[in-house]
């Protein structure tokens, strides 16, 4: 893997703080001018570290290409696109952050947000939907009064599937991962 999706990923981070500054800052059409004044910014640094990209911002999402097809998108409250319809997304997730990247032909999806329920309700949920593929890590942490982890990784022949949550206070955090292999 380059050095250059570092970099862009460094880029991105950049991005998203920027755009998310202009964005609150800025209304009708002022938000189009700050978008472009944001996508000059982010090709600029790419440029500044050799890396020559397309930069498009739209709904909250920053999404960028390098020339070799290598692709990030970051941002966004929804599954993100072509994301496996093997992996099943609960329904009871409020998605808050969502990303997608696309390095040498294999695709990586990422969400995270919070849960409508326990944690031990969503990794039930995943136990459930994913005992078909291989399990290649399960467990279950208590921590006391600084709540409860859990964390499953599976697999099968196409995806890596990782899923974490964390409990505290009665509120549930989570974060899901797939791996094209």
């Amino acid at each position: 893997m380059r050095n250059g999706i570092l970099k862009k990923v460094t880029v991105c981070i950049l991005a998203i703080a920027v755009s998310a500054m202009m964005v609150l800052l800025l209304a009708g059409c002022a938000q189009k001018i700050a978008e472009s004044m944001v996508e000059k910014a982010i090709k600029s640094a790419a440029q500044k570290e050799g890396e020559n990209v397309d930069v498009d911002l739209q709904k909250g999402q920053v999404n960028i290409t390098d020339e070799e097809g290598n692709e990030i998108s970051l941002g966004g409250s929804e599954v993100p696109e072509s994301w496996p319809s093997v992996v099943p997304v609960s329904d009871k997730i409020k998605i808050q952050f969502s990303g997608s990247q696309k390095t040498d032909n294999k695709m990586n999806w990422s969400i995270s947000g919070t849960f409508d329920g326990t944690g031990k309700e969503l990794y039930n949920f995943y136990k459930e939907k994913m005992s078909g593929w291989n399990e290649e890590s399960s467990t279950v942490a208590d921590a006391g009064n600084e709540g409860k982890t859990y964390s499953l990784q599976v697999s099968n022949d196409k995806y890596y599937v990782s899923l974490f949550i964390t409990e505290n206070d009665g509120s549930a955090a989570v974060i899901l991962g797939v791996n094209e292999k």
